[in-house]
């Protein structure tokens, strides 16, 4: 399995860390829409991207929707 490089991880995450979110819980808010998109087998993977983070406070949501559009910007290594 074929990592991004640190400077992009670091990219796509950058925006949870400017409003305060901890590198812990960006770590388990990646690893649960992972998880989850494996379970579902895609299935409603859209909807649980804002499911995650429902109960978080605006800027955090704002920032976790940055995260996901940059990851979804990433060419994955060949």
């Amino acid at each position: 399995m074929e990592f991004f490089p640190p400077d992009q991880q670091q990219w796509v995450v950058q925006p949870l860390l400017d409003v305060g979110v901890e590198l812990d819980q960006v770590r388990a808010l990646v690893f649960r829409l992972a998880f989850e998109d494996i379970v579902r087998e895609g299935r409603g993977t859209l909807s649980l991207v804002h499911e995650l983070v429902a109960d978080r406070p605006p800027e955090v949501r704002v920032a976790w929707a940055q995260a996901i559009a940059r990851l979804s910007t990433l060419e994955f290594p060949a």
